[in-house]
């Protein structure tokens, strides 16, 4: 009689195994994305799905049934250049972020290097700004690319809402 020293997987691993083929899906167009992405958060995200006409660029904002939301500032290369978020759970920064998220994930662990408990994160390098909160179960913020803004946008002195 032989016998091997690995165990049929437990349910829980099972269960978690299956649960990560589902985190995909959850994923949102990222800065410098095809606008195209946008419509696909949607659907996977069952969010209502808004769509306007601004001076230079286009304004994407998902809202989910939980009130949640999430836009996406598309300019005239059908390039996602911004997006803000507020949402009661953490938004996942690798996919918002895209290309930029190893910048900004730098940045933020000299930030934890530095002690306490970050509640509000700003990072701002040549390009690629980020700022969020939070507080309870709220996450808010915003990202951009300034080399990305429309000919003649302004940034809203109050930042992205």
């Amino acid at each position: 009689m032989t016998f091997s020293s690995r165990r049929a997987p437990s349910p829980w691993r099972l269960l978690l195994l299956g649960f990560s083929w589902c985190v995909p899906l959850l994923a949102h167009a990222g800065l410098g994305q095809s606008e195209s992405s946008v419509a696909q958060d949607s659907s996977r995200l069952q969010a209502r799905h808004a769509r306007s006409l601004q001076a230079g660029y286009t304004l994407h904002e998902l809202q989910m049934a939980d009130g949640s939301r999430i836009r996406q500032y598309v300019g005239a290369d059908q390039r996602v250049f911004a997006i803000s978020w507020h949402a009661m759970h953490k938004p996942d920064l690798t996919q918002l972020l895209g290309d930029a998220y190893p910048r900004y994930a730098s940045a933020a662990q000299a930030a934890a290097r530095r002690g306490g408990i970050q509640r509000h994160f700003h990072h701002q390098s040549l390009d690629l700004v980020v700022h969020s909160s939070a507080h309870l179960h709220l996450f808010a913020g915003y990202a951009y690319r300034p080399s990305m803004f429309p000919a003649g946008y302004q940034l809203p002195a109050s930042g992205l809402e």
